[in-house]
């Protein structure tokens, strides 16, 4: 037909960007959607998208290489970065379901946003004098993890003069160097592992390494090392609370070397700031956050492995340093910017 042979992905990704949205979901023999400020929305006015417009589209983000192009009909799973005509890149995922072709493309922002228009807890700027220690920045997908990081990395990247190392898959987000400079490395394209990676940024004279995602054993430990060797390490894991990343690092590691672990943890991380996007009264969404700063207590707390205890700490702290979730999501509803029903079902199991 005629239609299909028009049809071109930066058409998707114009359309994405003019009405702010974060994702785009394209399905073989089905219309395409879109999420707008957290709402999925069909476009069932559209054509419905058949293998042959699939297959076209499949040629267009991979820009044409039929080796990688093979490799995805082979695997059916491939994840990597496209970037639209005007300079807006996408995290890419093309998948298979019920034999058919699908992708779904997560616009990445090109401007970074500055912590206070994100709403972070003030008490996060704390990091960013920090000279070594872990920190993570957790939460579900769609959390807005990517945005808090760049933001955090851009701010140092402001008033430190340091040598900033990203190990990313793929690269959403590309640094202009201010005070610090850049080297911005991607798994499978700059190197072959995120392990590989950390340990080569041990010889590349880092100040801060940012591994993007906790993945495995290797990487953890990796990372811990990294931060007991007198670096600034921050990476991401997808987990909802502070107690629940704890728990997950550790729970990488065999039975019989997790409290060695436990003490390396406690001794070497910094902090934890998870976080998830609400529904914001009116239009778009909003953050709500929980920030654990490791007090002595909550480090001696990891060691002898008492967690439950940690929430006290944060909610003692929460007026100097630290927040519950909770407490944050709270506040927004007390200056009425989101409502109870969105977020109350978040605490029905909560720690």
């Amino acid at each position: 037909m005629a239609y299909q042979e028009q049809i071109n992905i930066e058409w998707l990704l114009i359309y994405a960007i003019n009405n702010s949205a974060s994702d785009i979901h394209i399905s073989e023999w089905d219309h395409v959607a879109f999420r707008i400020h957290g709402k999925l929305w069909k476009a069932k006015q559209a054509w419905v998208f058949t293998r042959e417009i699939l297959e076209k589209l499949t040629d267009q983000l991979f820009k044409g290489d039929q080796e990688k192009i093979k490799n995805f009909f082979s695997k059916h799973d491939a994840d990597f970065a496209y970037v639209a005509k005007d300079g807006t890149p996408f995290r890419v995922n093309g998948y298979f379901k019920l034999w058919r072709l699908g992708f779904v493309l997560r616009r990445i922002e090109r401007d970074s946003k500055k912590m206070e228009e994100l709403g972070l807890p003030p008490w996060l700027e704390k990091i960013i004098q920090a000279k070594q220690w872990l920190f993570l920045i957790t939460g579900p997908t769609w959390s807005g993890k990517s945005t808090t990081m760049v933001s955090i990395l851009d701010k140092i990247n402001e008033v430190r003069d340091e040598h900033i190392i990203t190990i990313e898959d793929p690269i959403e987000f590309i640094f202009s160097d201010k005070q610090s400079i850049f080297s911005q490395r991607e798994v499978w394209r700059d190197t072959e592992t995120f392990v590989t990676a950390i340990r080569a940024a041990m010889r590349e004279d880092p100040d801060i390494v940012m591994v993007w995602e906790m993945r495995d054993k290797e990487t953890v430990e990796a990372a811990i090392n990294l931060a007991e060797t007198g670096h600034l390490v921050f990476s991401t894991l997808h987990t909802s609370w502070s107690v629940e990343t704890i728990n997950r690092v550790i729970q990488f590691f065999n039975s019989d070397i997790q409290a060695q672990v436990r003490v390396r943890l406690a001794d070497s991380m910094l902090g934890v700031l998870s976080q998830r996007l609400i529904p914001k009264i009116g239009w778009w969404r909003v953050g709500i956050h929980e920030l654990m700063f490791l007090t002595s207590w909550i480090k001696n707390l990891i060691k002898s492995w008492d967690l439950v205890q940690i929430n006290n700490n944060i909610e003692m702290w929460s007026k100097e340093w630290m927040i519950r979730m909770r407490t944050s999501a709270e506040k927004l509803k007390d200056k009425w910017i989101v409502r109870e029903e969105d977020y109350i079902w978040y605490f029905t199991n909560e720690d």
